[in-house]
């Protein structure tokens, strides 16, 4: 059995999200899991108020709000939604939302995704807002530089939606998405929501937790991930 949870579940039922509880006293966030440190030493720092700072968080954000805005827009005002959001689009992430947005609005239909809904506590993870959910699949948008790995975490990330919503609704949730932005492109995928990634959130999220709950920093790796947004601070260096 995955974990240390109790009851008499199955397996398949334990990884559907339903009545699963940590047994850590933090809640992680589900975005926290995503972390490519080694020793989650970035998840900790940034509990604790470290600013996160590079170009390509700052490329990242702007193409998120890019994309949700044009989205909710098209959700709340539709055509009238999108006029008003082609002020806010400045790069191919939002033209691209502009094109799936005026599709959707096209053949007479809202789009059908919830905005950064805010979800309750549940299974051991804080408060939280997937970016989008797209009839009940929780869908992130995620900017990808030069990194696979966090790509695969974000896929994790997805599964931890799932899992939240099926603890919230009791309604089984089988697949997420990903809107996949690059710095030349912007495509979706699919994600699978099986028994293996699901025991992945839940793996990941006791190993964050259990990180969380120490009153000292994890140590640094032995070898800093070059991408990592944090590693000028670790090593000394400027964080800006």
């Amino acid at each position: 059995m995955v974990g240390d949870y109790g009851g008499s579940l199955s397996i398949d039922e334990e990884l559907r999200g339903w009545r699963l509880s940590s047994n850590y006293l933090v809640s992680v966030r589900p975005s926290e899991i995503t972390s490519l440190c080694p020793t989650r030493r970035d998840v900790w720092l940034l509990r604790k108020g470290v600013r996160l700072s590079s170009d390509s968080v700052r490329k990242g954000i702007e193409y998120h709000n890019e994309v949700l805005t044009v989205l909710g827009q098209a959700v709340i005002l539709g055509w009238e939604g999108l006029k008003r959001a082609l002020d806010s689009i400045k790069t191919h992430a939002g033209a691209w939302a502009l094109t799936v947005a005026s599709a959707w609005l096209s053949n007479g239909a809202v789009p059908p995704i919830t905005i950064e809904p805010k979800l309750p506590p549940s299974i051991g993870f804080t408060s939280s807002r997937p970016d989008l959910v797209i009839g009940n699949s929780p869908t992130e948008v995620a900017y990808i530089s030069n990194c696979s790995e966090y790509l695969r975490r974000k896929r994790i990330e997805v599964g931890a939606y799932a899992l939240i919503l099926e603890s919230l609704t009791k309604y089984p949730i089988d697949r997420g998405y990903l809107i996949v932005i690059t710095d030349k492109e912007v495509r979706t995928e699919e994600v699978l929501i099986d028994n293996s990634l699901r025991e992945e959130v839940l793996v990941a999220r006791d190993e964050v937790a259990r990180v969380l709950s120490s009153s000292e920093p994890p140590p640094i790796p032995s070898s800093c991930i070059k991408s990592c947004p944090l590693s000028n601070y670790c090593l000394g260096g400027s964080n800006e």
